[in-house]
């Protein structure tokens, strides 16, 4: 049988249709998930968004300092096993902070769906190597994390906002508290060759 398209082409789920439609058309994606799929999809869209991170950050600093050496494989090879590991245990854990805000506590039935709209949720991230572009991604990340749980928690907006914004407002302020602000600065405009 034939793949449901989206707006944006591709099946829902494909890489860059799952991408473009959540930077442009996060209701409408984060509606049109399937609540009883698997978690392999969501679990390797967030984890290709974390690697082409740290690749496409490894070569930009290479290529602003002229200096290609052997940083850039380790950030291939390595990246891919960071990212393979540590962006599930984050939207896991996300999952978990976002369900004890909501409910109380976690849940192992409404786990998979708010885990599989996280995931998806965390493309907002693709931006993150270019320089100043945190400063419109985090905002726009916190929207698309907020309309991300609605959807899958199935609650009003003022909860699926408290739900979201408490524990990524909490990983800011940590983040923030941890390296300080001018650190903090740095981190947000991403200067290439710092």
């Amino acid at each position: 049988m034939g793949r449901r398209r989206g707006r944006y082409g591709g099946s829902p789920e494909d890489f860059w249709g799952a991408l473009r439609r959540v930077w442009f058309a996060p209701r409408n994606f984060f509606a049109g998930l399937d609540p009883d799929a698997g978690f392999v999809r969501a679990t390797i869209f967030v984890s290709m968004v974390l690697y082409l991170n740290l690749v496409l950050d490894a070569a930009l600093q290479a290529a602003w300092v002229r200096e290609f050496n052997t940083g850039l494989l380790y950030a291939l090879f390595l990246g891919l096993v960071v990212s393979l590991v540590l962006a599930p245990l984050l939207v896991s854990g996300l999952t978990v902070l976002v369900q004890v805000v909501h409910a109380g506590g976690p849940s192992r039935h409404g786990f998979r769906p708010l885990y599989r709209h996280l995931a998806y949720a965390g493309g907002i991230g693709i931006v993150l190597w270019i320089p100043f572009a945190p400063f419109l991604a985090i905002p726009y990340g916190l929207y698309v994390a907020t309309t991300a749980v609605k959807s899958a928690l199935d609650t009003s907006w003022r909860r699926a906002a408290a739900a979201a914004l408490i524990p990524l407002g909490a990983v800011l302020l940590i983040l923030l508290l941890l390296t300080g602000p001018s650190e903090a600065y740095e981190l947000l405009t991403n200067p290439p060759g710092s």
